[in-house]
């Protein structure tokens, strides 16, 4: 049976700043397995957790990452990949990486091998090549194709492209997230992921797809789905 693991989404955002090595902390805190992070890279090409393209929504600053320099991002307090991965490790948590850069995953792997985690860190990507990457690169990991999909044709082509080039899993809306497209998913050999954007449904939905045998839940509300799930930890 699958245990359904808690990922504290974007690093528990509600509780920290986003993308924050507090946050990672406050995941952990919180009851999370797994803390959820974004990967963009600088013009060094150093991987840093980022969500969005520009520095201007968090950072105040309306500046493509893509330009900026390390030292510059470090003092803005943009941590790097490898930073959040050692204090993932001293906090007790995994790390799932969804890399939003398309040509990241390089970058990401070298990270990942770096620090030793290429068994217990989550690799995600939205990018179909960056996912292949992935899978060419470490074969037996549990790499995942993640898309918002919104009717049965849209949940049927994630699956299909998802088997199509070697992923082991992937994270699904919401609203695509049912006991029976999870048994889809197992058909086809992928578990699934679910980020839950409002804590009504997560309270609602939760039990069912977690007993349906759902992965994970990327939650902003880390306490009240470890209630949900149980704590397997």
């Amino acid at each position: 049976m699958i245990e359904t693991s808690v990922i504290a989404h974007r690093t528990c955002p509600l509780d920290a700043r986003e993308n924050s090595l507090d946050g990672i902390a406050a995941g952990a805190r919180l009851g999370a397995d797994v803390v959820e992070v974004d990967a963009r890279r600088s013009r060094a090409g150093t991987p840093v957790l980022l969500h969005d393209p520009l520095l201007l929504r968090v950072q105040h600053r309306p500046l493509p990452v893509k330009w900026a320099s390390d030292s510059y991002l470090a003092r803005l307090g943009v941590p790097t990949l490898g930073d959040a991965l050692e204090v993932a490790g001293e906090v007790g948590v995994r790390l799932a990486i969804d890399t939003k850069d398309a040509g990241a995953g390089t970058a990401v792997l070298d990270a990942v091998r770096a620090a030793g985690t290429t068994e217990q860190t989550l690799l995600w990507s939205q990018h179909m090549p960056t996912v292949r990457t992935y899978v060419r690169a470490l074969p037996d990991a549990e790499v995942a194709l993640l898309r918002d999909t919104f009717d049965p044709e849209g949940h049927d082509r994630l699956l299909a492209d998802a088997a199509a080039i070697g992923a082991r899993a992937v994270s699904a809306h919401q609203d695509a997230v049912t006991p029976a497209f999870i048994a889809a998913a197992a058909e086809r050999g992928l578990v699934v992921y679910c980020w839950y954007q409002q804590l009504a449904l997560q309270q609602s939905r939760l039990a069912e797809v977690a007993a349906a045998g759902l992965a994970g839940v990327v939650t902003n509300w880390p306490a009240d789905a470890r209630q949900r799930v149980g704590d397997r930890r």
